[in-house]
Parts: C-alpha cells; sequence; structure tokens
C-alpha cells in the first residue's frame, strides 16, 4: 500500500496566487511531498506523459484542475483526460471559484473525482482528496 508521500499532486491552473497558496496548503499539512503545477491547461497530458515516462504510476497522481482559465476551460481539459485511453482513471478534482450548482452538476457529469470552492479552507480540501476513492486509503491514516 501507498503512503501519502507517494502521492503527486498536479494543479493546472492559471493563477499563480491559486498555486502558491495551494502548495503552502499542502505542504503545510504533510500530506504529499510531491506538488507540481502548471498555468498552460493545453499541457496537462504532457505533464502526465512526463510523469509516466519517470515511472510515477498514475494510480498515485491526482489532478486539481480549475475550472476558469483563460486559454482553455477546465470542462475542455477534464474531456481530454477522460477520453484519453491512459489517463482516463486519473482522480481530477475541479476547482472553481464558483459554487453555481450547474457548474458542480457539470463536472460530476463529465467524470470529475470531486468538486471544491475556491477560497477553500484547509478541511473542505483535505475532506475532497479523502473522499476520492481511487486514493482514499493513501491519504486517510
Amino acid at each position: 500500500m501507498a503512503n501519502h508521500s507517494e502521492i503527486t499532486l498536479v494543479m493546472v491552473d492559471d493563477n499563480a496566487d491559486d498555486i502558491f497558496l495551494t502548495r503552502k496548503l499542502v505542504r503545510k499539512e504533510g500530506i504529499v511531498n510531491n506538488f507540481i503545477s502548471e498555468r498552460n491547461p493545453e499541457r496537462l497530458i504532457e505533464v502526465l506523459e512526463e510523469l509516466s515516462k519517470l515511472g510515477v504510476d498514475q494510480k498515485h497522481v491526482m489532478v486539481l484542475l480549475d475550472i476558469k482559465m483563460p486559454r482553455s476551460n477546465g470542462f475542455d481539459v477534464l474531456k481530454k483526460i477522460r477520453d484519453s485511453a491512459k489517463f482516463r482513471d486519473v482522480p481530477v478534482i475541479m476547482l472553481s471559484s464558483s459554487d453555481d450548482e450547474a457548474d458542480m452538476f457539470e463536472s460530476f457529469e463529465m467524470g470529475a473525482s470531486g468538486y471544491v470552492v475556491k477560497p477553500f479552507r484547509s478541511d473542505e480540501f483535505f475532506a475532497a482528496l479523502s473522499n476520492v476513492k481511487q486514493v482514499k486509503h493513501q491519504l486517510v491514516m
């Protein structure tokens, strides 16, 4: 069984402040050692490919994906992941400043593993992470 230090979080968000605050939150809680950020949503599949080439098992990867980004929205990126034979099972938690039920519904309809409204508190964030079935045993001690 993997421990929490083997989880790799990949955060895709165009907002550097959100990335910084999330990285700080994760490190402060000591939950995850590997935190990768990508500000260009079009690069997510490439990043997942690079991790795979480095020997990172996709079972130990979780994506945090912002919905509202200028070039490509999170729904488009989520669709690409779910359409990918190689990465369709990677858990994806959608991040949004919107608490609009339509966004939440669409996220889950498209295969999101979770949904967190920004700015989030650490308990909300880690509850969303621990609710993802594929990695629950790795995050909850």
